[in-house]
């Protein structure tokens, strides 16, 4: 069976439409108790320029892409007199289809409610309207051409998002930058053989990409062939992903209000941060990166789309505060985004942040294991994939202690990522291409070991969910340190609308953390959005804003004072003594402070990532500046780079410099923290004077 069908609206149509279109029914094929039957779509373009589709399925494919994938085993694309080409997961057999967001506009689609059967007298294709110049014929029963098999991997994409690479590959820790050189197609072919599948090309390299068993994105609208674009499987789009909406919302909406807005300073609470997020991150995925395909095509004198609308759908979130990951897969209800990408916020290691972590929220996660650092990272991130039926992944920056890096990706395989990235650039940031091989092969390798994950169960894993009052949160590159949203008017030691300090939230957080952790149960981590219902879990604990936990096992509900607190182990905690001088005089002034440190029953250890030669210092001590008013704070954390350790026989002194300018109440907080996660503490308050005038 076939039809013919040309164009039916009005005027000349630019030269890359399709002006006419056959559709044909081809043999059918037996799938185990499945029936499946190939249908031919062969259209020509008014510049007669011409491409065929083939697809095998049980029924006409589904509108949506992810319906199609379960009725559609074989997927194939020929452009004009072009070798065919066939799109296959090389771990399954199953055929890969187009992930734009275009696939509804793919296939013919019926105009009215009339039931016609297959071949409507009008369809919509693509923008435009058809009509069908006679009624179905009977034909010869095609079968599918030899095609070129494209073995792609659609549960695992490795890459990075530029066509460059160091020309002096050597690692820089000094805030110094590399020198940047184009990637050549030998480079590409290096990738490819390390276990990259997914290149970021130029223009210039897509015909390259298009034949080669690789997902590619970069080029745009202005670049490609149109429609055929949309019909391949391993073309991603010219972007692949919003650039941390989180963390842009803070830098380009909150801190410039922080800066010239005195009464903004005190009045900001996590809330208000959300409410800030919302509304730029509405439009961004709305009117930003997801529209450009599209929007580059309708500016291009030879495309005409017609009534085709659809958004970009296959970009993911590369964020680095991941607790709005539940909120960024959740809004409007549909994708994009499909996924979020962790993104380290700089100096991020499981013995660089988890001593930090118990030195601000009063816990104890035992600090010898990168999995505690990376059950709360990728808590978030499975919890609300879960929560979304959406994806999640992760990335490497040049900044992470690469002691973990390897097995940050291969425990992210492990928990059903699908998606790992390296960042490329910028000075700390940039993870060095001959690293990035090095990454790329380790995860290839564990994958292809590996290669039937059950990503639903995966995704499922969890017993218990922890979830935390919407806009709390990590602190960004100041995660570990506390303030949330990394702004200091909201340091830890502010009190939210319930008149509880936020440490006093977060504390009881990260304490139901440790408690999974020391009972070896997986949890999941989420805001406590009205819009998300989760379910399946054993346990499902809300940390509440009035310093209470609230505790639902099934159909029973115990609401607690505060965090339960698991079993730890013995020992001798460190102690930790205090001064300040000068004090009480008047400002501005440098200020000197000393913290004489004990040692208990283990070792001290506690860095801020490596130095400008690539060292990693144990400076034993964290020194936060609460004051003068509520919402001002700092992490002396360069003053305590240059800090002076005095090692004795029994103790440790360790001194730092900082100055203060502005008169008022100050509160000088110091910490320390042991190999076995036990911490001590100590608070000084002083007075700085105003200048007096005589």
């Amino acid at each position: 069976m076939a039809a013919r069908y040309s164009y039916a609206g009005d005027g000349q149509l630019p030269g890359s439409v399709v002006k006419a279109f056959t559709i044909a029914l081809g043999q059918a094929e037996e799938d185990g108790d499945t029936t499946r039957q190939w249908l031919r779509l062969s259209a020509e373009k008014v510049n007669g320029e011409s491409f065929r589709v083939w697809a095998l399925g049980s029924t006409y494919p589904a509108r949506t892409e992810t319906a199609a994938r379960k009725t559609v085993s074989r997927y194939l694309l020929q452009v004009g007199s072009g070798q065919p080409l066939e799109y296959r997961n090389r771990f399954t057999g199953a055929a890969v289809l187009p992930k734009l967001g275009a696939w509804e506009h793919l296939f013919p689609r019926q105009t009215t409610d009339a039931a016609e059967g297959m071949f409507h007298a009008q369809t919509q294709y693509l923008g435009h309207r058809y009509r069908r110049l006679a009624a179905a014929e009977e034909g010869n029963v095609f079968s599918p051409p030899e095609a070129k098999v494209i073995e792609l991997l659609p549960d695992l994409l490795i890459g990075v998002p530029h066509a460059t690479k160091q020309k002096d590959q050597t690692r820089l820790f000094d805030e110094s930058d590399y020198e940047l050189i184009p990637l050549t197609q030998a480079d590409y072919e290096l990738m490819l053989e390390s276990g990259m599948t997914c290149l970021y090309v130029r223009p210039e390299m897509a015909d390259w990409a298009k034949t080669r068993d690789v997902f590619y994105w970069g080029p745009g609208g202005g670049d490609l062939s149109y429609p055929e674009c949309l019909y391949r499987s391993n073309y991603l789009g010219p972007a692949l992903f919003l650039d941390e909406p989180a963390v842009v919302t803070r830098d380009h909406r909150i801190r410039p209000r922080l800066r010239t807005d005195p009464a903004y300073r005190k009045a900001i609470t996590p809330q208000l941060a959300l409410d800030e997020l919302r509304e730029h991150f509405h439009k961004k995925k709305t009117a930003g990166t997801p529209t450009v395909l599209l929007r580059d095509l309708a500016k291009r004198p030879d495309v005409d789309t017609g009534g085709m609308h659809f958004l970009q759908r296959n970009i993911y979130s590369w964020e680095t505060m991941v607790s709005t990951a539940g909120y960024q897969l959740s809004e409007g209800g549909a994708a994009p985004p499909a996924s979020m990408v962790w993104e380290p916020p700089g100096r991020v290691g499981t013995r660089r942040t988890l001593p930090e972590m118990n030195m601000t929220y009063g816990c104890q996660i035992p600090v010898d294991s990168p999995k505690n650092f990376a059950s709360i990272i990728y808590g978030f991130l499975r919890g609300a994939a879960r929560a979304t039926s959406r994806d999640w992944g992760m990335s490497i920056y040049g900044a992470v202690d690469r002691t973990d890096a390897f097995w940050f990706q291969t425990h992210a395989h492990d928990l059903g990522a699908r998606l790992f990235f390296f960042w490329d650039s910028h000075k700390l940031a940039c993870v060095p291409f001959n690293e990035c091989l090095a990454l790329a092969r380790n995860l290839r390798a564990h994958a292809e070991s590996h290669p039937r994950r059950d990503l639903v169960r995966l995704k499922r894993a969890a017993e218990v969910l922890i979830l935390l009052p919407p806009g709390y949160n990590l602190g960004h590159v100041h995660m570990g340190k506390g303030s949330l949203w990394g702004v200091g008017e909201l340091n830890l030691e502010r009190r939210n609308r319930e008149g509880v300090k936020y440490r006093i939230v977060m504390g009881n957080f990260f304490t139901e953390i440790e408690r999974c952790l020391r009972l070896g149960v997986a949890f999941d981590l989420l805001w406590d959005l009205d819009n998300l219902q989760p379910s399946g879990y054993r346990e499902v604990v809300r940390i509440r804003e009035d310093g209470r936990v609230e505790v639902r096992a099934g159909e029973q509900k115990v609401v607690l004072d505060k965090a339960r607190m698991p079993a730890r182990p013995g020992g001798t905690p460190p102690r930790l003594a205090m001064s300040v001088s000068p004090a009480n005089t008047p400002a501005p002034l440098t200020m000197t402070a000393s913290a004489t440190i004990t040692e208990g029953d283990a070792a001290i250890y506690y860095t801020l990532g490596a130095n400008p030669k690539g060292v990693y210092r144990n400076v034993m001590a964290a020194w936060e500046l609460y004051g003068p008013e509520n919402e001002d704070y700092r992490f002396l954390r360069w003053e305590s780079e240059a800090a002076r350790i005095h090692r004795g026989a029994g103790t440790t002194t360790v001194e730092i410099g900082f100055k203060v300018e502005t008169p008022g109440r100050y509160r000088l907080r110091t910490a320390t923290v042991d190999l076995a996660g036990r911490t001590a503490e100590a608070w000084k308050g002083f007075t700085v004077e105003p200048v007096q005038t005589p």
